[in-house]
């Protein structure tokens, strides 16, 4: 049992060297090989977890790979490995209605407000979202700035998804999926 704050999820990042440049989409969807297929995600998919798919990370690179696995019951997990998530393609996965967040961050310092699909359409994440990690201060937790303000949103979404990032996040099986060039528009 890890001594770890829950609420310190950014430091995995820190610790494996995924920090550099992050994106990820949680979606809520059955399964994560429909996630794949709705990617349009070449046919050849190596199965593998988090800490196998990392040696294939490029922070800035232009092969779009994208790490797909179940993250919680009714939601999975898409980590940008290298390139670019093609986000383009989030409101046109699988599961109706279904929501989606996205959060990234450009390696150059600027953090993007996580962005929210509702069901419908892209929208403001709703300001309830972000009661609870400020109340528990998710936001004071960290290594630093850039650490408190990823552990503050990563919080909201544990919250929502039902599922704080830990060792286990990342050994959890998946699929490593390449996006083929021209697949969605940059």
């Amino acid at each position: 049992m890890s001594s770890r704050n829950q609420l310190d999820q950014w430091a995995y990042f820190e610790e494996r060297g995924l920090a550099e440049r992050f994106e990820c989409s949680w979606i809520e969807a059955p399964d994560h090989r429909a996630v794949s297929a709705a990617l349009r995600a070449e046919e050849e998919t190596l199965a593998c977890d988090l800490d196998q798919a990392r040696r294939w990370y490029r922070a800035h690179s232009g092969e779009d790979l994208v790490w797909v696995a179940e993250h919680s019951p009714g939601w999975v997990k898409a980590f940008t490995v290298s390139g670019w998530f093609p986000w383009r393609a989030l409101d046109s996965l699988p599961q109706p209605r279904g929501r989606i967040y996205d959060l990234s961050y450009d390696g150059l310092g600027a953090i993007s407000e996580p962005v929210y699909y509702n069901g419908s359409e892209w929208a403001d994440i709703p300001a309830e979202h972000w009661e609870r990690p400020r109340q528990e201060g998710a936001g004071l937790v960290g290594s630093g700035g850039l650490a408190e303000e990823m552990n503050f949103y990563l919080a909201a979404l544990a919250y929502t998804t039902g599922r704080f990032i830990d060792d286990t996040w990342f050994s959890t099986p998946g699929l490593l999926c390449r996006i083929p060039e021209g697949a969605w528009p940059r």
